[in-house]
């Protein structure tokens, strides 16, 4: 496997060098009995990524920093022992859902779109669908929307009554 690093002279690779491979292949060197090869995390997802994501992720440009953030983060946290990258995805997306739902009604969409990830630019193209089906149809008015009939009827019971029963 001395092809995969550019700047090996031998055509095997040494016990503990580091290469960058891509995901897929990892995770079939990594699958066979015993594991040729061990799973580091990408930056993104290590502490020092996790902490500034963790103090404020509606700063961090998602664009930038990882396209696929999510998706890739979904992907590998099956090789994070302490679950640590499934918890900053979590939390990562409940900071920053507020910023994906401003973007989705804003006026300046491209600059709104421009910090976040393909799944949140995404997310944002289904909320602007939405919106829009929305006010067409609120537009519209031919189809108000009223009280069904068993709610307007339905009287509250006293707690005398329901105690009897």
């Amino acid at each position: 496997m001395g092809f995969m690093d550019p700047s090996a002279t031998e055509d095997d690779l040494k016990a503990g060098t580091n290469v960058e491979i891509p995901i897929w292949l990892a995770e079939s060197l990594h699958a066979r009995r015993p594991p040729l090869v061990s799973v580091e995390l990408p930056k993104i997802y290590k502490e020092t990524y996790r902490e500034i994501l963790n103090a404020d992720a509606c700063t961090v440009d998602m664009h930038k920093l990882g396209q696929y953030f999510y998706e890739l983060g979904c992907y590998i946290a099956k090789y994070d022992i302490k679950g640590e990258v499934a918890t900053t995805l979590m939390d990562t997306f409940k900071q920053r859902f507020r910023m994906i739902l401003s973007a989705s009604v804003s006026t300046d969409s491209i600059t709104a779109l421009q910090p976040l990830s393909t799944s949140e630019r995404d997310r944002t193209a289904g909320a602007v669908v939405t919106e829009k089906a929305l006010s067409r149809w609120l537009k519209r008015g031919d189809c108000p929307l009223t009280t069904a009939t068993m709610v307007a009827n339905h009287r509250k019971r006293k707690r005398a009554e329901m105690e009897m029963l």
